[in-house]
């Protein structure tokens, strides 16, 4: 091994260690196998399981045990037994799914109906803008990198970090670009250009979340849900989504996220800094919240929002991680 490393753990770099630091931190239990290490300071990022007898020695530290600091290893982890969007599907958005698939079947033979009615004349306008869709993917990704700025293990190591592990966790091969741009929005959402899939993360959230691994995990797991569901065969498929099936498919991306986080209060901070930001957020009352939710979907002002708004309201949100999380922990 090199006389210089760096380690990523639990978001943070820390370094640089020689070769006998770095076997104490593996024998500590700080440095865990599927932690990120590199040789010097602009080296690749690789899982120090890759590093040749890193491990061999060390001694076996289970998962949160203390270290010689009494501090834990790992505050939380990705929950083990979910590992698909299909497992996180929100019990809202499968009572709605019924009805969105008839009405998308329905568009579907209108318009095969229609391109055999124009012996595929049809055909060629759609060939047309598939093509040019696809051609101008890369542009349109870079365009909005020239806005911002992309998220590289060298500059954000900690993001990167977060979304290798929200990626492997729900066997996803190819990651999404992660864009960091400056706005005056606490938010965070996914977009696909063709077949190029990006996550665009805004700095307010950001700054605040940035040194807690499980929220960011959150953010990028919910976010990889769109990606998944949104922007995969289904959402090919499913031409017609009304608002409140939007708002059932949010909650659906809130259970990939807390599953991805593996830890409840960090991904309720997660959205609760989307609606109050980083330092309105520790005020929030999680009853009164609940509260307002009820409030805000009663009577027929409730009902007529239910059929307008795609986000459900906070409480709602934190409702339901809570009972997620409680069946899946």
């Amino acid at each position: 091994m090199n006389d210089h490393w760096y380690c990523m753990i639990d978001g943070r770099v820390e370094g640089p260690v020689d070769d006998h630091g770095l076997r104490g931190l593996a024998g500590s239990g700080r440095l865990a196998p599927g932690d990120q290490v590199r040789r010097g300071a602009d080296g690749p990022w690789v899982a120090a399981s890759r590093c040749r007898g890193l491990f061999d020695a060390a001694p076996a530290h289970p998962n949160g045990a203390a270290h010689p600091n009494g501090s834990a290893r790992r505050a939380a982890a990705p929950l083990a037994n979910v590992r698909t969007a299909a497992a996180c599907v929100s019990a809202e958005e499968r009572k709605k799914r019924p009805g969105v698939y008839v009405v998308n079947t329905l568009i579907w033979v209108m318009l095969t109906l229609l391109a055999v009615g124009t012996m595929g004349a049809i055909l060629v306008f759609y060939g047309i803008g598939w093509i040019v869709n696809r051609l101008l993917a890369e542009y349109n990704v870079r365009k909005l990198q020239a806005m911002g700025v992309l998220s590289t293990p060298r500059q954000f190591p900690e993001v990167e970090a977060a979304l290798r592990e929200v990626c492997d966790h729900f066997g996803v091969a190819e990651p999404p670009r992660v864009i960091i741009l400056n706005a005056g929005e606490m938010n965070a959402f996914a977009i696909k250009f063709a077949r190029k899939r990006v996550i665009v993360l805004l700095t307010p959230f950001l700054e605040g979340s940035l040194d807690n691994p499980a929220e960011l995990r959150f953010v990028l797991g919910h976010e990889l849900g769109h990606t998944m569901l949104d922007h995969g065969p289904r959402g090919v498929f499913e031409i017609y989504k009304p608002a409140a099936y939007k708002a059932a498919r949010e909650l659906t991306c809130d259970a990939c996220g807390c599953a991805a986080a593996g830890d409840l209060e960090s991904s309720k901070t997660a959205l609760k800094r989307l609606v109050a930001g980083n330092e309105l957020h520790a005020r929030l009352d999680e009853a009164d919240l609940t509260e307002q939710a009820d409030t805000i979907y009663s009577g027929l002002s409730g009902w007529l929002l239910r059929q307008y708004l795609t986000y459900p309201p906070i409480g709602k949100r934190l409702s339901h991680i809570t009972r997620f999380f409680e069946v899946h922990a």
